[in-house]
């Protein structure tokens, strides 16, 4: 069994030269076939990506009545240089991290600025003066130095508001801390010399009482890591618990007794001999069992294993414990990996994506004393839907209501791959509302912002961006919420289409 300083020693060992290719690829064919493709489909502008390191700040034309308690910062990360000196990414997951912020001030006036994450992969690309093809989903015939992962972190996935600062965050190293008002890169967060250099994945969760847990992953080591970060400790708790099969988890819930981390069967599996990256060293197998890893939160490495049903899953909303020892919490249920293998890939190519795997809302029930679980799906005419969030007042809590992004089968969007509306759904009830943008009009993940006036789950906005490819704008939109449909109150519009994003926090100002 490895400790803590035997791991954070194998992180900087062979797990880099994995990722890199056996054999050279053409360099510049999917950037070819990118613009070859965009001017026959508009809606491929979205993941164009930005050049610019740093956009400025803008203000925003603002229409409608802005809610006057609604005033602080919607902090958001994605993918947002795809593509330079004719290279291009040959994944979406690859994109050199985005940090956009949007203002609200007391007065109603909504500012954005944009900039991109200066790690230390987007610095050597600046050094050498083009983009080196080598990442999580990518490969080519460049020549990297790796001395650990983070020589590939593109920090772009989501971030953290942390002490006074912005985490921005990947999936498989460190986390970058980010200057909150003029988005400058500012380092690798080192929390402990002990914890230097493990991976912090990219949806840490938070309990009221400010609690925040994480996990990472080290494939060719075969090694989970836990994270505990309590509010009143400087450095941070660390478990390793040896796992084999290795795979990629990409989130995880926490409820007031256990952290519970699924574990799909996409087992990493490297064949020395092929040429991949390092998402191609895995390989799905849907003939064995998704399982759901549920430690004790005061001794994860007092763990068991439930086994389901080999389904693939990205987000889930919020765990929940009641009286019986019942865990339950809500996923984006998937058949496989397919969306992340195909689909990820076509439009980095400029193609629509083929033989997509559509998502549907499920329920997970896990009896931690029968250590047995279900999945129970919801009934409702969504076919698609994805990025779920809660009030975050009742994180670890049972919670009434889920805000997500979903589609129905008459959305033009849904044959690109893209999503057309933002959605509430009530998991007691199933009653479903929720609000669709125009065809041209993305939406980008929504999050519930609570009214400081009110304690329920209905008493707030929704608040979130939208991408329209027509007029190549973007769009902050707040809606009001209650038991009924969204309102729309309020939108912001930026004159610039900016790159479709992953996940975004928002910051509140007194």
């Amino acid at each position: 069994m490895l400790n803590r300083r035997e791991l954070a020693l194998g992180v900087t060992g062979s797990l880099c030269g994995l990722m890199l290719p056996i054999r050279a690829t053409p360099s510049n064919s999917t950037y070819e076939s990118f613009h070859k493709n965009l001017p026959k489909h508009p809606w491929l502008k979205l993941y164009k990506g930005v050049q610019d390191a740093d956009t400025g700040t803008t203000q925003c034309q603002v229409e409608g009545n802005w809610p006057t308690d609604l005033v602080g910062a919607l902090y958001r990360n994605g993918p947002g240089r795809m593509e330079r000196d004719r290279r291009r990414y040959q994944h979406w997951f690859d994109g050199d991290g985005l940090v956009q912020k949007w203002s609200i001030g007391p007065n109603g006036v909504v500012t954005h600025r944009a900039r991109l994450v200066h790690t230390d992969k987007y610095l050597h690309d600046e050094a050498q003066n083009e983009l080196s093809l080598v990442g999580f989903g990518t490969v080519g015939d460049d020549s990297v130095s790796i001395s650990s992962p983070d020589s590939l972190n593109v920090g772009n996935i989501s971030v953290l508001p942390r002490d006074d600062q912005i985490w921005a965050l990947w999936e498989g190293g460190s986390a970058w801390r980010i200057e909150p008002d003029s988005l400058s890169t500012k380092g690798i967060v080192e929390l402990s010399t002990e914890s230097s250099g493990l991976p912090f994945s990219a949806h840490p969760r938070v309990e009221p009482n400010g609690t925040l847990w994480n996990f990472g992953y080290v494939s060719h080591l075969g090694a989970l890591v836990i994270w505990r970060l309590d509010p009143w400790k400087k450095e941070p708790t660390i478990t390793v618990i040896p796992r084999s099969p290795m795979t990629i988890p990409h989130d995880f819930v926490v409820t007031d007794k256990h952290l519970v981390l699924p574990l799909p069967p996409l087992h990493y599996e490297p064949d020395p001999d092929v040429e991949h990256s390092f998402l191609d060293a895995h390989v799905w197998h849907p003939e064995r069992s998704l399982d759901i890893l549920i430690m004790d939160k005061n001794d994860p490495n007092d763990h068991f294993v439930v086994e389901l049903a080999a389904d693939w899953y990205f987000h889930y909303s919020n765990g929940w414990e009641d009286r019986d020892g019942v865990i339950r919490f809500e996923g984006m249920r998937y058949d496989d990996p397919s969306l992340m293998y195909d689909a990820f890939k076509s439009v980095m190519r400029g193609d629509p994506p083929t033989n997509l795997s559509l998502s549907d809302l499920v329920q997970f029930r896990i009896d931690t004393r029968a250590r047995k679980g279900t999945v129970v799906p919801f009934k409702n005419e969504l076919i698609a839907c994805e990025f779920p969030r809660i009030d975050q007042r009742r994180s670890t809590m049972q919670h009434e209501w889920v805000t997500m992004l979903g589609s129905n089968s008459q959305s033009p969007a849904l044959k690109f791959g893209l999503l057309n509306s933002v959605v509430r759904i009530n998991t007691t009830s199933g009653a479903v509302n929720g609000f669709t943008y125009p065809d041209q009009e993305i939406p980008e993940e929504h999050l519930f912002i609570p009214n400081p006036n009110g304690n329920r789950e209905t008493d707030g906005w929704l608040l979130g961006t939208s991408l329209d490819y027509i007029a190549e704008e973007t769009r902050l939109n707040v809606f009001k919420i209650g038991p009924e449909a969204p309102e729309l109150l309020a939108r912001a519009t930026l004159p610039r289409l900016m790159p479709l994003g992953l996940h975004g926090q928002f910051v509140t100002e007194s």
